[in-house]
């Protein structure tokens, strides 16, 4: 599970830092990484339509106690193919 993790963190990293706009924060453990997004729409808006529109989960930053906008949490546990697929997605739909 860890070098899951790892190697999905890192694709997030390398993926996000083609994305100005995006950025992986720094992690200090866990299976879980939180991505902070242009606040062009609210959370709980971007995550639906990444869900309607991708069908792809991610939970919104307030659910983390994020007190600004905007971020979303992403899982680091699906397998690298999935994922790979999954993410750049996201930022896609971050900056659309």
């Amino acid at each position: 599970i860890h070098a899951r993790i790892r190697r999905n963190l890192d694709f997030a990293r390398h993926a996000a830092a083609q994305v100005p706009a995006c950025e992986v924060l720094r992690a200090e453990g866990g299976w879980c990484a939180v991505v902070r997004i242009p606040a062009m729409r609210t959370e709980e808006q971007f995550v639906i339509h990444l869900l309607d529109s991708e069908r792809v989960l991610v939970h919104p930053g307030y659910f983390f106690d994020f007190h600004a906008e905007a971020f979303v949490v992403v899982s680091l546990l699906p397998p690298a193919d999935l994922f790979a697929n999954a993410f750049p997605r996201v930022l896609r739909a971050a900056i659309s």
